[in-house]
């Protein structure tokens, strides 16, 4: 045995791991037991300390706040829907039992900041029920930012709210809406970590027990992968507790399985390496040195690459990506500095015990006739790899991305349950709508502007895709009713037919009076013809009375003359005092009595003549002037006749032509009409019409709000579609008109995924290429050669494009169930950062070989590593897939989509496609390396090489 003197000098590095394994491995285990203890779990800081995944930057986003803003409604992007189901129309008990619930929402000024109570207003109610009258909604602004921990507790808030109101039999209310589901995404995902985590440790356990057939070196390996996980999480939740990082589900779920998988394929790396040296005869010393110059170098620069990967996540514009970037890269870091420090302690405590010695005899026959196959046919194998590739990319084309979150989440999660329950009456897009704001600089509240704003509304509704724009001017969706020009010219009509049967009535008592006045008119010609006679009679009996005076005159004379005779004789009777006792006498005095009347008589006749002369002067001249007043009369009916011919077709005619109005205003109601609306003055004095203002127009009256429903799912390629024209619908709605400067903002579900969508080309570009040229670097300072550097950077973005195309393949063609929209993108920058690992470790040991030669470099090489690169990538590619069994499918998928990468990547690009490009290209794919120049690394222990048994040579060069 050789003094300590001819020990040769060990490289400064992994002699200290050596020396001082025991405290390393110390001080790591107080790292991850005191950070455990000391800090709060990841799961528990993530819980606390979530933050907002919304794209503040995205249009969609500012426009969303500066509603709330202008409207005072809301400063967040949080709402909720509390919804109404009932067994049969919501009746009376139903609204009393909704009101309970607006006015202990309303009181809640600690979790929401307003609500929109459209259900019970007359005038919106229709709005916001279902068709079916079973179902209603109201909409709830909520304090917190969507994401965040005090948006969960307004969640939790609304829902304590809506639980504590007793329900009415055969009504229930739901809570539902993103910010729900978020809430219930963020419980669901932490409650799935720790089963990912035990599936994950459960398949590394199998996996290294197939690969090293040996319970310790299994045991020994999940020992240090479970430290360096517990550390890994413990910094991270530090940061995340010290609020230096925010913490998301999906990057709480990426680090746990990043953490265990990179751990462990480092861990693999290591101990390959560890017994491919005690394979070739190194004693455990030695095996120790080799195993940490080969890979450390490896370890590292994966570790960087995926860190740095990860930290150009940073810099891109999507909450999604941009906040799982800080975390992810500093539970890598912890886990590569675990691995170049913690690891090696471990194994040289483990190897000086001989518990990691291989327990069979390492074979590379195989892997040594695939780098035969590949330096023979180097073209072919290019081909057929190029050929997988396609079929990858040709699936790829057909990727339509999905945004609705509740298809890949747990049906019975109760967000889920509710929004099932509000979809059984309503559709998605009335659930998820579009508001529209246009801001002016002007009261908008007038005849005019109102036109202007109908014209948004209808422009906006003309559009493929929308079934409905509720605005001030159609709050219901339809135009209001009674507010097209035609019936307003209708109305102004309708007080013509209103008086109609007056005016009729008036008309037809014309005919009456004219009747009656044929009928005064005939008792006058009459009247007349009777008139002529009396005049006739009267002036007979004239004639007959001056002859009967006359006469009377004349008798008189003689009876005169006989009283003159007997004068005396008549003394004696009035003078004799008993003549009323003597009949004779009282006889003769009566006679001598009559004749005194008898001169009375022809006094009173010559009066009488008198008279009749006047009379009988007069009658003629009344007869004289009946002929003039019955043709008068005459004349009067005429004319009466004439009027009212003239007044029945002038009425008949406007009747005609009002009845014509209104039967046009009727049908332009009917057909929901909007090409002629117009609201006068007087209806912004309707108390209805104020209350709608209220909802629509902003306090100032300078800005109105729009709210479009879509047709179909709004979060949708579709959906995202229906909202691409709308600004520019608008422009050309107000070009000309008042509100031509005004401002347009849009928010909603589709045009926010609209946002995301640019957002996502934005961000792959920039972390994609930021990751190449990151991952380049890394590569050009590992390898010293800017072709392999290249053809590592190129064969990574090959396989993660046949890893995404191949995942669309399974979940949208095959399995029909469709990629959610983060999956893809989130893969590929995933895949960037862990898909170089196994090439770098190839390429970096085919270039320890290039000695022996190219090709036999390439067939040593491989033979070497593929044992171990193998086992490494499908112990990460099984992990990564273990992430299907959360309840999140989207976890599910983005692991699977990151797993088929990591096959992909490791049977066929490591195996296959690299190494037949770096034979293909021969000297070229080291260039500017000078192979010839390349020297068989000198043995740093020569006093050992009778105890170093020679790598076998390959059978063909």
């Amino acid at each position: 045995m050789s003094n300590a003197h001819s020990m040769p000098r060990r490289p400064l590095v992994p002699r200290m791991m050596r020396v001082l394994s025991l405290p390393i491995i110390l001080f790591w285990l107080v790292v991850a037991v005191g950070l455990g203890v000391l800090s709060p779990s990841l799961d528990d800081v993530a819980s606390k300390h979530s933050v907002s995944m919304s794209p503040q930057g995205a249009p969609a986003f500012q426009a969303m706040m500066n509603i709330g803003h202008v409207f005072n409604q809301f400063d967040s992007d949080s709402s909720a829907m509390v919804v109404l189901e009932g067994q049969d129309k919501l009746g009376d008990d139903a609204h009393q039992y909704y009101n309970q619930i607006v006015a202990k929402l309303t009181a809640d000024k600690k979790h929401v900041e307003n609500v929109q109570d459209f259900w019970s207003d007359p005038l919106t109610a229709a709005g916001s029920q279902s068709p079916d009258g079973k179902a209603a909604y109201v909409q709830v602004f909520l304090v917190g930012a969507q994401g965040t921990s005090p948006s969960h507790e307004s969640v939790a808030a609304v829902r304590d709210v809506v639980s504590s109101v007793l329900a009415p039999p055969g009504v229930k209310a739901y809570v539902a809406g993103n910010t729900v589901l978020n809430a219930d995404l963020s419980a669901e995902g932490h409650k799935s970590l720790a089963l990912m985590a035990v599936v994950s440790i459960g398949v590394i356990l199998v996996m290294l027990l197939i690969v090293y057939r040996s319970v310790v070196t299994a045991l020994v390996a999940l020992v240090i992968v479970g430290i360096e996980l517990m550390a890994s999480q413990g910094v991270t939740a530090t940061a995340g507790n010290l609020n230096i990082i925010g913490l998301t589900p999906y990057a709480v779920s990426m680090i746990t399985m990043l953490a265990i998988a990179a751990g462990t394929d480092y861990v693999i790396f290591l101990f390959g390496r560890y017994h491919e040296a005690r394979s070739a005869g190194e004693d455990r010393e030695q095996a120790y040195y080799t195993a940490y110059h080969g890979v450390s170098h490896v370890i590292l620069g994966s570790g960087l690459t995926i860190a740095g990967a990860c930290l150009c996540l940073t810099i891109c514009t999507l909450p999604y990506f941009q906040t799982m970037g800080l975390p992810c890269a500093i539970a890598i870091l912890v886990i590569v500095f675990a691995a170049l420090t913690l690891a090696p302690a471990i194994l040289a405590v483990a190897s000086r015990f001989g518990l990691l010695d291989p327990k069979r005899e390492l074979s590379t026959r195989g892997w040594r006739k695939v780098g035969t196959a590949v330096v023979r046919w180097p073209i072919p194998i290019i081909v057929v790899t190029a050929l997988i590739a396609i079929i990858g990319f040709v699936s790829l084309l057909t990727y339509v991305p999905k945004y609705n979150d509740e298809k890949f989440t747990p049906k019975d999660m109760p967000a889920n349950v509710a929004m099932a329950a509000a979809e059984r009456h309503f559709s998605q897009a009335r659930m998820n709508p579009e508001l529209l704001m246009v801001e002016t600089d002007h009261d908008v509240r007038n005849p005019a502007d109102m036109l202007v704003v109908d014209r948004i509304a209808k422009s906006v509704f003309h559009l493929k895709g929308i079934e409905r724009v509720q605005t001030i001017t159609r709050p219901l969706g339809s135009p209001i009713e009674h507010s097209s020009i035609p019936f307003q010219i209708a109305m102004q009509s309708s007080a013509t037919l209103q008086i109609a049967k007056i005016q009729n009535d008036n008309t037809a008592q014309m005919l009456e009076q004219a009747d009656e006045l044929g009928k005064t008119i005939a008792t006058m010609e009459h009247m007349y013809a009777t008139m002529k006679q009396l005049v006739a009679i009267t002036h007979d009996m004239t004639i007959k009375t001056h002859d009967t005076a006359d006469t009377t005159n004349e008798l008189r004379d003689h009876i005169a003359d006989f009283d003159d005779f007997f004068r005396p004789l008549r003394a004696y009777f009035y003078w004799e005092p008993h003549c009323f006792d003597i009949p004779i006498c009282w006889s003769i005095r009566s006679i001598f009595d009559t004749l005194d009347g008898i001169d009375e008589l022809a006094d009173k006749l010559q009066n009488l003549t008198g008279d009749l002369d006047q009379m009988d002067q007069l009658m003629p001249q009344m007869l004289a002037d009946l002929p003039p007043t019955i043709a008068s009369m005459k004349t009067m009916r005429d004319f009466m006749l004439a009027n009212h011919s003239t007044m029945a077709g002038i009425q008949a005619h406007q009747q005609e032509g009002a009845q014509g109005s209104t039967l046009m205003g009727q049908y332009f109601d009917e057909a929901k009409n909007d090409d002629s609306f117009y609201l006068p003055p007087e209806v912004f004095k309707s108390p209805d019409f104020v209350r709608g203002l209220k909802m629509f127009v902003s306090p100032d009256g300078k800005a109105i709000r729009f709210i479009i429903t879509h047709q179909g799912d709004p979060a949708s390629e579709d959906g995202i579609k229906h909202v691409a024209g709308i600004k520019d619908t608008v422009a050309d709605a107000i070009k000309g008109t008042p509100l031509e400067s005004s401002k347009v903002s849009l928010a909603g579900t589709a045009s926010m995924y609209g946002d995301m969508q640019d957002g996502v080309v934005v961000d792959v570009h920039i972390a994609g290429i930021s990751s190449m040229l990151l991952i380049f670097a890394i590569m050009l300072v590992i390898t010293r050669s800017v072709i392999a550097a290249l053809v590592i950077v190129g064969t990574v973005a090959a396989s993660l494009g046949t890893a995404c195309g191949l995942s669309v393949l399974l979940w949208q063609d095959v399995m029909g169930i469709g990629l959610e929209w983060v999956v893809i993108p989130l893969s590929v920058i995933i895949l960037l950062a862990v898909g170089s690992d196994y090439n770098l470790l190839v390429v970096s040991r085919l270039k320890e070989e290039i000695h022996a030669g190219l090709n036999t470099g390439i067939i040593r090489g491989m033979g070497a590593t593929g044992r171990v690169v193998t086992a490494a990538g499908l112990v990460f590619a099984f992990t990564m897939m273990s992430m299907i069994v959360s309840d999140l499918r989207v976890v599910g998928q983005l692991g699977m989509t990151i797993g088929i990468g990591l096959l992909v990547d490791t049977l066929i690009v490591r195996s296959f496609m690299t190494p037949s490009i770096a034979a293909a290209l021969g000297r070229w794919f080291w260039w500017p390396l000078n192979t010839f120049r390349v020297k068989p690394p000198a043995d740093p222990h020569p006093e050992d090489d009778a105890h170093t048994a020679p790598i076998p040579a390959p059978t063909t060069t």
